[in-house]
């Protein structure tokens, strides 16, 4: 199950902003950064056998499947 970002932790996400004006595209990058490392934190236990990383390698990229 992907990683969600709560209420919580995107008022955190503005909050930390500057003061100043921001642009709305930062704070989506932002936004989109804090969902990309939760993801990538919440996929570190569960990792991929090598003899699959191998297999999907060897297919072409629009055919792998993680």
């Amino acid at each position: 199950m992907p990683a969600t970002l709560s209420k919580a932790d995107v008022i955190k996400a503005v909050e930390e902003l500057p003061d100043e004006n921001i642009a709305l595209e930062d704070l989506i990058e932002r936004l989109i950064v804090l969902h990309k490392v939760r993801t990538g934190l919440a996929q570190a236990g569960q990792g991929i056998p090598h003899a699959e990383v191998v297999k999907q390698f060897k297919k072409p990229r629009n055919e792998r499947q993680w």
